[in-house]
């Protein structure tokens, strides 16, 4: 039995691929397995040349592209290792990154999963940046009710999490969101300082070709956070069917955050509806909808003056000011 799975999925042959699966083989800490799954790109092992004769790769072919909930899934499924990585299969895995993060995990038990931080690349592979990461177990807990306090492929968790936390098919696009943010109601997890991953932006991703669905989808996984946090019933099925013509036609990004800033405050989530009005005027900012997101703001503070600060703190400076939150 290996100690890490890493899990990769992808339904295209880019030239990306390779170096991702060159990044696995390089690790310092070899007792690995990569579980990679072909979602219906029609690749084999063979397409890899050299990288693809390793023994340690497990090769699984789907006839077509199910999608990236499936496709994970069935990785997750197959996994032998005691602990499972994510890596994207157009991103790189610097060489410590498994050895320093187990290493995290089991000087720890209380932890139950660990990010790195990562650097940006661009095509070519030249470092262009930092990704946006939050170290503390805290900041993670208090981040994950709006975003990914750090970047997906950076993730190691203990196996036994990951299978109590399967992705779910909702979410098409932002699958990794949703389970995190489950993972965060019941576990421990926060991320090293050392850079040990390099995300790779390029037009040709998930997160940019589909940016309408994954801005619903994350929509939809912010207020089921909140429904869970607030000891109320999930109702996942409940907002798959209110919104299954907009999963598959997602409208604008204001109509999107304008309908959670109303359905939040009605359910009496004020923090998340004034969130959601802000995100409004990140993506129009009109006097009608500056109009608007103001009375968001208002029914909010009317409803909760006792939050009148944080509140009003979350409409002007964003969650990381509001809950005094810092970045790596």
């Amino acid at each position: 039995m290996p100690l890490v799975s890493v899990i990769m999925i992808s339904h295209r042959d880019t030239p990306y691929v390779r170096l991702a699966v060159r990044s696995v083989w390089e690790q310092t800490l070899p007792d690995l397995e990569l579980i990679y799954v072909d979602n219906g790109s029609g690749m084999t092992p063979e397409s890899l040349g050299a990288l693809g004769q390793d023994p340690r790769l497990h090769w699984i072919t789907l006839e077509k592209n199910y999608g990236i909930p499936i496709g994970m899934n069935t990785a997750l499924n197959a996994a032998q290792g005691e602990y499972i990585a994510v890596l994207d299969s157009d991103d790189i895995a610097l060489p410590q990154r498994f050895e320093k993060q187990v290493a995290a995990l089991r000087s720890n038990p209380k932890l139950g999963a660990v990010f790195s931080r990562a650097d940006t690349i661009d095509e070519a592979g030249t470092v262009i940046g930092k990704e946006f990461t939050l170290l503390s177990e805290q900041d993670h807990h208090l981040f994950s009710a709006y975003d990914m306090p750090a970047m997906t492929p950076t993730l190691l968790v203990r196996r036994e999490i990951m299978v109590q936390h399967p992705y779910r098919e909702l979410f098409r696009v932002a699958c990794d969101y949703d389970q995190f943010a489950r993972v965060a109601d019941r576990n421990t997890v926060c991320a090293l300082p050392d850079v040990l991953t390099q995300y790779r932006r390029h037009q040709i991703q998930a997160t940019v070709q589909q940016r309408s669905l994954q801005i619903l989808n994350a929509c939809i996984v912010r207020l089921l956070t909140a429904r869970r946090r607030a000891g109320c019933r999930e109702d996942i099925e409940g907002i798959g069917n209110d919104l299954k013509p907009w999963i598959k036609s997602p409208p604008d990004l204001v109509t999107i955050y304008a309908f959670f800033a109303a359905r939040s405050l009605l359910e009496g989530f004020a923090l998340l509806a004034v969130y959601f009005a802000r995100k409004t005027l990140s993506a129009s900012r009109t006097p009608r909808r500056i109009a608007a997101a103001l009375r968001i703001l208002l029914v909010a503070w009317w409803q909760n003056p006792r939050q009148f600060i944080l509140l009003t703190r979350m409409f002007f400076t964003g969650p990381l000011r509001t809950h005094a939150l810092k970045t790596a």
